[in-house]
């Protein structure tokens, strides 16, 4: 997705996409309170110590993918339709930052204990955080694109 004139990403359906990306996220994000706060809630009473702390920890893991994501398709969103400008949306904050908590290397082993809910809402989360990751490194790298390399003479460059 470049940047126009305009200072915002252009495309036509780069937008559709975002569109359906952004109301997957929000669809996703109002199906996990309702589970969380409904069938989860009743099923982690059934759960073991083991089961337990790994559905904290995963619900958790849960919040965080859907927030990240949410707040970085706001920022997006924002950016396409002029209110914040392509500049401000460079700033470090309006990137993925969680990472590491998001997208952990390996599954929990206590994974096949939780309710089958969860597992649902987690490995969706998950997918959607992968493809939001690479849709940050893809602005991440166009914004880099146009800036141009950083060589001896450039003043962003401190040698």
């Amino acid at each position: 997705m470049g940047m126009g004139s305009t200072g915002r990403p252009e495309s036509k359906t780069g937008t559709v996409f975002f569109s359906r990306t952004y109301d997957e996220a929000l669809s996703l994000v109002f199906e996990a309170r309702e589970y969380l706060l409904g069938p989860g809630r009743l099923a982690v009473k059934d759960l073991s110590n083991e089961g337990s702390f790994c559905y904290a920890t995963e619900s958790l893991r849960l919040t965080t993918r859907l927030t990240e994501s949410m707040a970085w398709l706001m920022y997006q969103r924002a950016i396409l339709e002029g209110e914040i400008t392509a500049e401000q949306g460079r700033d470090e904050n309006c990137y993925l930052q969680q990472q590491e908590t998001c997208l952990p290397e390996t599954p929990s082993e206590h994974f096949p204990l939780l309710p089958a809910g969860l597992q649902s809402l987690l490995e969706r989360s998950e997918a959607l955080y992968r493809r939001i990751d690479r849709l940050d490194q893809q602005f991440r790298a166009s914004l880099e694109a146009e800036e141009g390399p950083k060589g001896p003479d450039t003043p962003d460059n401190p040698d």
